[in-house]
């Protein structure tokens, strides 16, 4: 896919629609709830269960909009959900997932980009906790990380969310990216091919303003 600004930021746009369909409102409220629950089960030994071996890991120089936990919060999910090593499809040391994630996340609009960080932190902090882990997402090992996404993805709307959100970024990031393509005998978008022009995403229909079936009208 050829890259351009609307493009770009309608991956964006994709990767994020979980999170953009919740209310804003309830959904800061879970976190804030969420977050204070995770202090109170974990007592005082909170502070000391979250830190990471990865604190101290630098984030590169190029990456402009991830914070350093967010980094490496994506930095495992893509090992965990992207386990194409040993496979045909393209490895991860070829495609800069991570950089395209980057900059996705600074295509956001500002409150949408501020509830993806909390919802982020949320994520990596509840393994602590949640499955008595006592360690954050981005230390479990591969096992106990595919099970934390699936335990996410059969959780509450907050958590199905979340756990949606996350893979999008991850999914969208890599097979956006053209050297994806050849292994699964992709040639690209026929949008491409044909030079359509990009569009935007189409909206709903208004629902108020279809003709009502006899059933509705009854």
């Amino acid at each position: 896919m050829t890259s351009s600004p609307e493009s770009d930021r309608a991956a964006a746009h994709q990767a994020a629609a979980p999170m953009a369909a919740l209310s804003r409102r309830r959904f800061l409220k879970t976190a804030l709830l969420g977050s204070a629950g995770l202090a109170v089960l974990a007592g005082g030994t909170f502070a000391v269960l979250r830190r990471s071996p990865v604190d101290s890991m630098a984030v590169p120089d190029s990456i402009r909009h991830l914070s350093h936990s967010e980094y490496h919060l994506f930095r495992r999910a893509t090992e965990v959900l992207l386990p194409v090593a040993g496979t045909p499809l393209t490895p991860l040391s070829e495609v800069p997932v991570l950089a395209h994630i980057d900059a996705m996340m600074g295509l956001l609009p500002a409150h949408l980009r501020k509830d993806v960080s909390a919802g982020l932190a949320l994520f990596d902090n509840a393994a602590v906790v949640s499955g008595w882990h006592g360690r954050r997402f981005v230390d479990l090992d591969d096992n106990a990380a595919v099970a934390y996404f699936d335990r996410w993805s059969r959780g509450h709307v907050i958590q199905r969310t979340l756990n949606a959100v996350i893979k999008q970024f991850v999914y969208v990031s890599y097979w956006r990216d053209p050297k994806t393509w050849p292994p699964v005998d992709f040639d690209g978008p026929v949008s491409d091919r044909w030079g359509i022009a990009y569009l935007g995403n189409a909206p709903l229909p208004d629902e108020s303003a279809l003709p009502q079936t006899v059933e509705n009208r009854t």
